[in-house]
């Protein structure tokens, strides 16, 4: 094949590719990333979060104490379900608003870490 049929046929087929292109619709989805709202501590400094869909899960780090952050997420949850020392972490379940959480603390030093994970109710019936 020439070079001129060879750029015949590469012109031929853009040309065809954008008619092609300017007959298909365009289609743009927008799917809107509903934020889920964790409370966390007025001193917190957030290491990790990821809240735009189920389990969406927050980890920071506090000076406050156990009993503080435990007063405020009872505060936040109502009374926790359960509460359990496991492997040298707090470990507090609640259920809001049919959601699961988890909150899950331990010590770093001189703060505490503190990691929230909310589930889905979909999820949770499973």
């Amino acid at each position: 094949m020439s070079i001129k049929s060879s750029l015949l046929v590469a012109s031929f087929c853009l040309v065809s590719a954008t008619s092609l292109a300017a007959e298909t619709p365009e289609t743009v989805t927008e799917v809107a990333a509903e934020s889920i709202s964790i409370p966390m501590l007025s001193d917190s400094q957030v290491f990790s979060k990821l809240d735009d869909k189920y389990p969406a899960v927050l980890t920071y780090f506090t000076s406050s104490s156990y009993d503080e952050i435990t007063e405020f997420y009872s505060q936040q949850y109502g009374a926790p379900l359960t509460e359990q020392t496991q492997y040298g972490r707090l470990e507090l379940e609640y259920i809001h608003m049919e959601h699961p959480i988890r909150v899950i603390v331990d010590d770093q030093k001189t703060k505490r870490e503190v990691n929230v994970i909310v589930q889905d109710v979909e999820k949770a019936e499973e």
